[in-house]
């Protein structure tokens, strides 16, 4: 039971994130350490602090990352898709309204790669598509995980409230147990009052029938 709870619960998730990480790249400049670069942007509706995480760890396949405050970069990134020679990558991810943006920065040969023309442009498009996708797994595993953990102590909340109430009507049983009980001891008690009363009614009035 459990085992399908959780595979709707995953179905569900995936149904719903996968329809969510609309993506668009393009042509983009940013400012990092008063510095302007040039590159491209893309854009995802993950949350920056989740996008951060699945970014730096992608660009770890290309070489050892410094990051700083959300900012990324590589001095010699092995990108072969992009260049045979290393690639200096200078990366940032900023968070607006509903939105995350990461800023890719590709220094080719001393050359960046900013427009649809230049050579590479391609190949760095790809990349950053590459990584949507890769996101968008990540994320969808994530959210998935945190519906069912939160599914999950949901119904241990309701079953423990069920067993608390069950344990309530037990003794509640229990209690009506003992006043029933207690109920036909005191009407045993008092049909016997009830003859000794009699009896005495009986002895009195003979005690008054004697005197003239």
């Amino acid at each position: 039971m459990k085992l399908q709870i959780r595979s709707i619960v995953l179905a569900v998730a995936l149904f719903v994130t996968a329809n969510l990480y609309a993506q668009t790249i393009s042509p983009g400049k940013a400012t990092i350490d008063k510095q302007e670069y040039l590159g491209l942007n893309l854009n995802q509706n993950i949350s920056d602090k989740y996008l951060s995480k699945y970014w730096e760890s992608y660009l770890e396949k290309f070489g050892k990352v410094k990051s700083k405050r959300s900012v990324y970069s590589i001095d010699k990134a092995a990108i072969t898709s992009i260049s045979t020679n290393p690639v200096t990558v200078t990366s940032q991810i900023t968070s607006g309204k509903d939105l995350s943006q990461v800023f890719l920065a590709l220094n080719v040969n001393g050359q960046y790669i900013t427009a649809s023309t230049d050579e590479g442009y391609k190949s760095a498009e790809a990349l950053l598509k590459d990584f949507a996708d890769y996101a968008s797994v990540r994320e969808d595993a994530r959210v998935a995980d945190e519906v069912f953990t939160t599914s999950t102590k949901n119904y241990q909340k309701l079953q423990k409230d069920n067993d608390n109430t069950a344990k309530d009507i037990e003794k509640t049983e229990k209690k009506l147990t003992e006043l029933k009980a207690e109920l036909e001891k005191k009407k045993l008690e008092a049909d016997n009052s009830l003859v000794d009363l009699q009896n005495k009614q009986k002895s009195l009035d003979a005690a008054k029938s004697k005197i003239k």
